[in-house]
């Protein structure tokens, strides 16, 4: 009988001590889990934010750069600031383009030369908090950006003239 009961309490033993194992295991999988979820997270997060400004940087460069003739590049004020003007002509028609923020987005309105102008018929493009511009020189130009998270980018572009 003793003998017996040595053999049961061993084997109650061992079941407990690999039941512990099992949740000790268990327990730091979930914060593995867990703590890999919020690093993804806050890196999908981060890539979002810089996403959105390098792309409204790089779409208002190209939009200048694409604008390379003599004179078809202006800043003037508009909106709620100053304002990239971009003109063109097709098929005789003037049409400017307006690049520019209002009510906290950065904006584009395209439109006949001649139309009346309301900033708020504009195109959202981006929500911001700070958008401004400098001309640097005849043709180069420097613009700054904040978009709403607090993420800013300078930029300095010029345009080719013929």
């Amino acid at each position: 009988m003793k003998y017996h009961k040595r053999i049961e309490n061993k084997h109650i033993v061992d079941t407990l001590f690999v039941l512990t194992i099992f949740a000790v295991f268990a327990v730091c999988s979930m914060l593995l889990i867990a703590f890999g979820a919020r690093i993804y997270q806050r890196s999908v997060d981060n890539m979002e934010d810089h996403f959105n400004i390098y792309t409204s940087v790089t779409y208002i460069s190209e939009k200048i750069r694409h604008s390379d003739s003599s004179g078809s590049l202006d800043v003037i004020d508009f909106g709620d600031g100053n304002a990239f003007v971009l003109s063109s002509t097709t098929n005789d028609i003037d049409y400017v383009t307006y690049i520019y923020m209002h009510d906290g987005y950065l904006k584009e309105l395209y439109t006949k030369a001649d139309n009346p102008l309301n900033p708020s018929a504009g195109q959202r493009l981006l929500p911001i908090t700070q958008f401004e511009i400098t001309s640097l020189s005849d043709g180069l130009y420097s613009y700054s950006i904040t978009d709403a998270n607090d993420n800013s980018l300078v930029m300095n572009v010029g345009t080719k003239c013929d």
